[in-house]
């Protein structure tokens, strides 16, 4: 099977090929000096208008014809066996049930197709599983603030009184930015055309503004080549990352760009505990948090999971690691698109 072409339009050549050899082996080998040279006179073999030598040449014709109809129908009739099975699976999605996996076997368009096919299926789970995930998390993470706004409405109903006030306004904001983060890792990034830009700016607008309200940020910012990549989308991902440092860390916060080559890598590094009990990259997964290393439970849980889902758009990856005298390192590496 290794010598077999691997396109299907090879396969159907290959075949007709052989066919057409074995029809040749057959006439010389077998029907010429069986038949042909045994009854028909040389006169008749030899002349031009030896209208039997037509004859059998004609009938030896259709009988190749015959036979190169067959192998074709049945080359055909496996590949249609193989397009049934697609389509059962295909049946099986539109039904919305997960089919088996197909087998990526068989000639190259059959094989791309089949592996297509069960990218599409995989891609569709993980819609659907992140669509669950949201809906869960929804009301997960806000079922706590509308349970202490509701209770602060009844007490307030009973025996008004406003210091209740600041605690409800807590809660309310505390529902937007847990809807702000649902929100954010509903995009991908990928809906924002890509564009060149100064990536240093954008990371020194957003550590300027954690500066403005008292956050010690102290970058160090490499030069970089101008390179194309979705604004907004990169300027969510920074930050989520300064954020992070600046609500689990432990006063500095240290930001650094660097450029090897042709890849973009931004670290953002805090001195805060780290995450001690568990394999800090196991934390990118949605509402993945740890109880004791990282301090309260703020937010939905999604920051680093936006993060994955930005860099891994345009073509890059997020790590997590502790570091060595203490607090997190967060690194994204972005390939320099042009």
């Amino acid at each position: 099977m290794k010598m077999l072409p691997k396109s299907l339009v090879g396969r159907n050549a290959l075949l007709l090929t052989v066919i057409l050899i074995l029809n040749n082996v057959l006439w010389i080998a077998v029907v010429r000096p069986a038949v042909y040279e045994r009854y028909v006179q040389p006169y008749q073999i030899y002349h031009p208008k030896g209208i039997l030598r037509f004859l059998v040449e004609v009938e030896w014709a259709l009988f190749a014809l015959v036979v190169c109809t067959i192998g074709v129908y049945i080359i055909f009739y496996w590949l249609r066996r193989q397009l049934q099975s697609l389509l059962g699976a295909a049946r099986i999605l539109g039904d919305g049930q997960m089919p088996a996996p197909l087998p990526e076997t068989g000639p190259d368009e059959i094989r791309e197709l089949s592996r297509g096919f069960n990218q599409l299926a995989l891609n569709l789970e993980a819609l659907e599983s992140d669509r669950r995930l949201m809906l869960v998390g929804i009301s997960h993470d806000l079922s706590t603030p509308l349970t202490r706004l509701r209770l602060a409405i009844e007490l307030m109903q009973m025996k008004p009184d406003v210091s209740q006030v600041p605690g409800m306004i807590q809660d309310i904001e505390d529902m937007n930015g847990i809807l702000v983060q649902f929100a954010d890792y509903a995009r991908t990034g990928k809906e924002e055309q890509a564009v060149m830009a100064d990536f240093n700016q954008v990371v020194a607008e957003v550590c300027q503004r954690y500066v403005a309200v008292g956050k010690i940020v102290e970058s160090d910012l490499a030069k970089l080549p101008a390179f194309a990549f979705r604004g907004l989308a990169i300027r969510r991902l920074i930050t989520n990352l300064v954020d992070n440092a600046a609500r689990y860390g432990d006063g500095k916060i240290e930001v650094h760009t660097r450029y090897r080559d042709g890849t973009v890598t931004l670290s953002v590094c805090d001195r805060g505990p780290g995450i001690r009990s568990m394999d800090p990259n196991s934390l990118i997964k949605p509402f993945a948090r740890e109880n004791t290393a990282r301090g309260a439970q703020l937010g939905a849980g999604l920051g680093l999971s936006i993060v994955d889902r930005i860099a891994r758009a345009h073509g890059g990856a997020l790590v997590l690691c502790n570091r060595p005298h203490g607090g997190l390192a967060v690194t994204v590496t972005l390939p320099v698109m042009s």
